[in-house]
């Protein structure tokens, strides 16, 4: 390790990358190292934080100024007063290790040696105080501390007169001009983090002073350095992305953690690297269940990281990704809702066979288009009646698979459009017998299917014209829900728009309800607003309730649940709308026997009128445009 050391110092002139630094500290405190501080890192480092700490040690610089400005020596001091200045400087900031404060040989004769370099520091709690010029040459070229502070150019210091008077009964010791350079914390200047070796063998950063004389051409001269060290042991040294005003902020960003993993630094671990862990990034999970720490530890993940084969460190240091839709898990349990295909499959199955069922109660229209019981029907909106059957029964399979965006567009446009051609039949050719029976005497009506056909198509055009405006201004998109179980589920969001749809739907079934009482009293072989007004009841009364079931408990009980509402919905607007529409037609068709027919008279007698219809006073028929024979 000590190699490594010397290799990075064989490039001191280039300076080190934060990693080479990093590198140097664990070398250092692996190894051992011999009396010095030779060790350096050299890194950006911010010291304002630490500003007010300088103070104690600006104070006894100009202290010592004072006393060399008068007497030209400090021979007037002893060893325990300079032992006692260096203590001082120590007391009252705990940042603070230790100061030191190194003489010039030639300007302290009471020491045993030329070279004194008293120093004091703190360890176990006690003030420990010795001369390191006893192992360590301060003086030396390459202690940074001293050389660097001792070249610097002084010029500029200010250097202040006082007149003092010492006693004013004796005038030789009055007003006495007495000049001495003042320094200020812009004359010091910080050192580089370096490993103390012997001064406690610990990372530190030096604040360091001149001890300022006045030489013989007047100007300030260096003839000590005073130096306050900060202790690094309770620096943290913060690898990960820093945000804010870190004091050793060069060393953001050297973590070694992976992809899928993130930096968060460990507070309280002092001046070393690896103080930090590899935690799971969101979206991801730490891989060993039965681990204490979720987390993959900085220091082993830095050892690893100096291994030669550490090519695999991504796969090593690696968190798992949670299941679909977790934004943060601790395993790989599920966090979506997982669809109940058995079910769903089911509900399919009947969607089919509905549809199916539409198909053939279609074609039998087609057939026995003629017969009485279907022509006064009006077979042409008996077809489109089983057509939006049809396109409604298909919104339910748009919404078998999982929501998405798209499906929701689509299922809108199926439900509401199948919805509008449905009900618009049924409703416009009940208006037809409206009008009809509410004519009054004998007067020409054109109603004609095409004429219907029409007014239908206008009502399923505004439909269509409504949810391209819909679609295109706020089209439905999916957002996640939570059900009870605290798993997502994706559904279609409501808006406005859905709610002014279905307030339109609505007052069209009221008109519906509406056009059956008038028609209440027509005769029995085309008069079906019985029928018509308990299949509207049931899509107002129970289709809502529905609805608003449909609402309320999807939030809570699942996409499962969600979807046999839907189908209890279909089965309120369709099957029984069908099934009461189509039954006793069908029914007539199987058993005419069983069929009322009293009301009318030989009715394969009358002629048919295919251009209008006529209600003559007194006659006992009523002739429609397409063939509809309706008896008084």
């Amino acid at each position: 390790m000590r190699n490594a050391i010397q290799q990075v110092r064989t490039i001191e002139k280039m300076r080190m990358t934060p990693k080479e630094a990093l590198y140097v500290v664990y070398a250092v405190e692996a190894g051992s190292c011999v009396s010095g501080t030779d060790n350096f890192l050299d890194v950006v480092f911010n010291y304002s934080s630490w500003r007010h700490v300088t103070k104690p040690g600006i104070h006894t610089s100009n202290y010592l100024s004072m006393i060399i400005s008068m007497d030209h020596n400090f021979n007037r001091l002893d060893d325990k007063m300079f032992y006692s200045l260096a203590r001082g400087n120590i007391y009252g900031e705990k940042h603070i290790y230790g100061s030191g404060i190194g003489i010039q040989p030639g300007v302290y004769d009471n020491h045993h040696s030329p070279r004194f370099c008293p120093y004091a520091c703190k360890k176990n709690k006690t003030v420990v105080v010795f001369d390191i010029a006893d192992n360590y040459d301060y003086l030396s070229p390459t202690n940074k501390w001293y050389q660097n502070i001792k070249v610097k150019d002084f010029s500029k210091v200010p250097i202040i007169e006082d007149i003092i008077t010492f006693n004013p009964a004796d005038p030789s010791q009055a007003n006495i001009s007495f000049r001495q350079p003042i320094v200020s914390y812009e004359d010091g200047q910080w050192t580089l983090p370096y490993f103390n070796c012997g001064g406690g063998d610990i990372w530190i950063v030096s604040y360091t002073l001149p001890i300022l004389a006045i030489s013989p051409s007047g100007l300030p001269v260096c003839q000590g350095v005073l130096t306050m060290d900060i202790e690094l042991t309770d620096v943290d040294i913060n690898q990960c992305d820093i945000e804010g005003n870190e004091i050793l902020h060069e060393f953001g960003s050297t973590h070694n953690c992976q992809p899928t993993t993130k930096c968060v630094p460990v507070k309280g671990q002092g001046f070393k690297r690896g103080t930090y862990l590899c935690v799971c990034e969101d979206g991801y999970y730490f891989p060993d269940p039965t681990a204490k720490v979720k987390a993959y530890n900085g220091t082993v993940v830095e050892e690893y990281s100096d291994l030669k084969n550490a090519s695999d460190m991504a796969s090593r240091f690696r968190c798992l990704p949670c299941s679909r839709g977790c934004h943060t898990c601790v395993d790989p349990s599920p966090c979506i809702f997982q669809n109940n295909y058995i079910i769903r499959n089911v509900i399919a199955c009947m969607i089919v066979l509905m549809i199916i069922a539409c198909c053939c109660i279609s074609l039998v229209v087609l057939i026995y288009k003629n017969v009485l019981i279907i022509k006064t029907a009006s077979p042409v909106f008996l077809h489109l009646m089983c057509l939006g059957a049809i396109i409604m029964c298909c919104h339910m399979l748009v919404l078998y698979p999982e929501a998405t965006d798209n499906l929701c567009i689509a299922e809108m446009w199926l439900f509401h459009t199948g919805f509008a051609i449905m009900y618009g039949a049924l409703i416009i050719k009940t208006w037809r017998i409206s009008v009809l029976f509410t004519v009054g005497m004998t007067k020409k009506i054109n109603l004609q299917d095409s004429t219907l056909l029409t007014g239908m198509l206008r009502t399923v055009l505004c439909m269509i014209v409504y949810m391209a405006c819909w679609t295109v201004i706020d089209p439905p998109l999916t957002t996640p829900r939570t059900a009870n179980n605290n798993l997502k589920f994706f559904e279609c969001v409501d808006s406005a728009w859905t709610y002014v749809i279905n307030g339109i739907e609505a007052t069209l079934l009221l008109y519906g309800i509406y056009l059956c009482y008038v028609v209440r009293k027509a005769p029995v072989y085309f008069n079906e607003s019985k029928y018509i007004t308990w299949s509207i009841y049931n899509a107002i009364v129970i289709g809502n309730f529905i609805f608003i079931s449909t609402k309320v408990l999807a939030a809570t009980t699942g996409p499962d649940t969600l979807y046999v509402l839907n189908l209890v919905l279909l089965q309120a607007y369709v099957t029984v709308t069908i099934a009461l529409i189509f039954v006793p037609k069908l029914w007539a068709l199987k058993y005419p026997g069983h069929t009322s027919t009293s009301s009318i008279t030989n009715w394969k007698s009358y002629e048919v009128s295919i251009s209008h219809v006529t209600i003559p006073q007194g006659d006992k028929t009523t002739q429609t445009d397409d063939g509809e024979l309706l008896p008084n």
